[in-house]
C-alpha cells in the first residue's frame, strides 16, 4: 500500500513545483545582477528545468494550491527553497508507473542543492 493517496502525492507535487518556481525566480534574479559569465546562470537555468520536470508528473486537471499556503517564500534563500522540496520528495511512491520519471527530479534536486551550496547560497 503506498504511503501517499493520489490527491496527498499530487499536492505535495505541486508544492515542490512552485517551491522551484520561488527558486528559479530568486536565482534568475541574482543572475541578472552578475556577470554574464556567472554559474548562476546554470544554476538558474537547472531549477527551471527541475520545475519544468516537477510540473510535468502532474496530472493535466491538478490544480496548484494556492501559493500563500506555502509561507515566507520570499525570504527563503533559493538553497532553503530546494532543500525543501527535496525533502518534500522523500514519500512520494516514486515506484508507481505514472511517477518513474520523479526518480530524475530527485537526482536533480540533490545536484541543485550541491551546486547552490557552492555558490554560496
Amino acid at each position: 500500500m503506498d504511503t501517499l493517496n493520489a490527491d496527498t502525492t499530487w499536492d505535495r507535487l505541486g508544492s515542490i513545483a512552485q517551491l522551484l518556481h520561488q527558486a528559479a525566480t530568486q536565482v534568475w534574479s541574482d543572475a541578472d545582477e552578475a556577470t554574464p559569465d556567472s554559474p548562476l546562470h546554470d544554476l538558474g537555468l537547472g531549477v527551471y528545468l527541475a520545475h519544468s520536470q516537477a510540473s510535468a508528473l502532474l496530472p493535466d486537471d491538478h490544480e496548484l494550491l494556492d501559493i500563500d499556503s506555502l509561507p515566507n517564500l520570499e525570504v527563503r534563500t533559493p538553497l532553503q527553497l530546494l532543500i525543501e522540496a527535496e525533502e518534500l520528495t522523500r514519500p512520494v511512491p516514486l515506484h508507481r508507473p505514472d511517477l518513474v520519471h520523479g526518480s530524475q527530479l530527485v537526482v536533480d534536486l540533490c545536484d541543485l542543492i550541491r551546486e547552490a551550496r557552492g555558490l554560496g547560497y
